[in-house]
């Protein structure tokens, strides 16, 4: 059977603590954007709303959320989609091969895209360590 272990106690609640802790204004918004739900939801009994459930609605926004551009770095990331990035690589070559044409050299390209935050390496918990951190506390 696929899906997550059986003897995943926690459900994704580590992981989605830790989303909350480094963007969680972004998931605030993006979830009541794009979802309808309110992430408060989460924490209160009865709601049906999961942090597995959170998880998964947050792995499907879109690259234009505020929580993608959160992860990237900021606000100022949020219009730079993909296809943003490949629009100011055009517009940067384009205008290059005119230069070169009219026999000048090289200069600054035309639209630079907001330097990318080097991210620290994305850790994976296993089931055993987040049983070992709920038994004795992080």
């Amino acid at each position: 059977m696929g899906g997550v272990p059986e003897q995943d106690p926690a459900g994704g609640s580590f992981q989605l603590g830790e989303l909350i802790e480094d963007h969680g204004a972004a998931l605030l918004f993006d979830l009541q954007r794009y979802c309808g739900i309110d992430l408060l939801d989460v924490f209160r009994l009865g709601s049906g709303l999961t942090p597995r459930r959170v998880l998964w609605l947050v792995g499907q926004l879109p690259p234009d959320s505020a929580f993608s551009a959160s992860l990237r770095g900021g606000a100022e990331f949020r219009p730079w989609t993909p296809e943003m990035h490949l629009l100011a690589a055009v517009v940067n070559l384009l205008a290059a091969a005119n230069r070169q044409r009219a026999g000048k050299r090289g200069s600054k390209p035309v639209v630079q895209p907001p330097k990318q935050e080097r991210r620290k390496a994305t850790r994976v918990l296993t089931v055993a360590e987040i049983v070992r951190r709920q038994n004795t506390g992080p």
